[in-house]
């Protein structure tokens, strides 16, 4: 989830208009619906839920197939709530439930260098150029439907910004995500509407790739952080634009006052600074206002600052109306981190019949 500083890629990849056709959106997944995003660790099944007002829920795949509960509770909780599943589709890493499969010798081949040429992050680039690669991600998309997904968030789709050991290409990951984008439109939810996909970052792909995806996942847009060279907001107001269907995008922003200094894990009480919270909070009310982020689902996180328990954990707080306090959107989402070492329901690899050998031996060795 590293942002990078933008590029321009002047490329036209022909047919693949086709992969947004005929998507049967549910309910509730518009420009500016309150949205939550929970990745760092398991939703706490048996807490009271917080907020019971956002209707986009993104949540990580591989702690919805620990704890396919969290569908149920969510949607117990929410009437007509949206779950996205997040998951890696660049890179994988050794907590993927599917981790032992890629380790297979046929598929050892497929993966690179570890992310930013440092193996403690445990995650390596897949060749997405290679089409067996594309297929096992394809994998963790059909996994989405069948945990009950009603979308889903493939992250890590610009390896071209880093050394992935494959010279990945920008239309490499324009292929890529097509593809996926095709797999997403082919399911049918457990709602009875079409699976959604969407576009992590990497601005540069925007004129490619909205026409064929569903809604886009921003972070640091307005480049608050100062780790790209220039604000990219606005390259993603094609999605709100969209003249066919309007298409949400949903904005995480990370004010480094936010943070609890005596409980770097936690939330600040009072919320972020009023300076960073009205930086974060900024939003344009026309279509062309200079901080294209207008129309936007806006939210502020934590950022990972050396202690991954801290990265898009519980700890939010919401933009509120102007005239509100802004402490009164600041909000918690339990979370149970002891949920994170259970076994798997699923891994994707069922539908395979290598996957099939996989369980065979799995539930003679048990």
């Amino acid at each position: 989830m590293k942002q990078f500083a933008p590029i321009i890629v002047p490329i036209i990849i022909g047919g693949v208009a086709g992969a947004s056709a005929q998507v049967n959106k549910p309910p509730n997944f518009d420009p500016e619906v309150k949205w939550q995003i929970e990745i760092q660790a398991t939703i706490d099944p048996m807490a009271p839920l917080t907020p019971t007002d956002a209707l986009v829920w993104d949540v990580d795949l591989y702690h919805v197939s620990r704890h396919p509960e969290v569908v149920t509770y969510l949607r117990d909780n929410i009437p007509g709530v949206n779950i996205i599943c997040y998951f890696n589709a660049g890179l994988v890493q050794d907590s993927d439930c599917d981790w032992d499969d890629w380790q297979r010798p046929e598929y050892i081949g497929l993966l690179g260098e570890y992310y930013e040429n440092n193996p403690d992050t445990g995650e390596r680039w897949v060749n997405i150029r290679n089409q067996t690669g594309i297929d096992r991600i394809r994998r963790r998309v059909r996994l989405a439907a069948q945990l009950g997904c009603d979308g889903v968030d493939p992250d890590n789709i610009d390896g071209y910004n880093d050394d992935t050991g494959f010279d990945l290409t920008a239309a490499d990951y324009i292929n890529f995500v097509t593809q996926l984008a095709q797999e997403a439109h082919s399911l049918t939810t457990t709602r009875s509407f079409t699976l959604l996909i969407g576009q992590k970052n990497a601005a540069e792909l925007v004129p490619d790739l909205q026409p064929v995806l569903d809604f886009a996942v921003l972070e640091d847009c307005k480049n608050l952080l100062q780790e790209a060279d220039r604000a990219f907001c606005a390259d993603f107001q094609p999605y709100i634009a969209n003249t066919t269907q309007t298409k949400p995008v949903f904005s995480i922003e990370y004010p480094t006052s936010l943070r609890d200094p005596a409980a770097p894990q936690q939330c600040r009480a009072t919320g972020a600074d009023q300076a960073q919270y009205e930086a974060s909070c900024a939003n344009d009310t026309v279509p062309d206002g200079p901080l294209g982020n207008y129309r936007f689902s806006e939210i502020l996180k934590l950022r990972d600052e050396g202690d991954e328990a801290t990265e898009l954990n519980g700890c939010t707080q919401y933009c509120v109306p102007e005239g509100e306090d802004p402490v009164s959107g600041v909000v918690v989402t339990a979370i149970n981190s002891d949920l994170e070492g259970d076994d798997c329901t699923a891994t994707g690899e069922e539908d395979s019949l290598a996957g099939l050998k996989t369980r065979f031996l799995r539930f003679f060795s048990a």
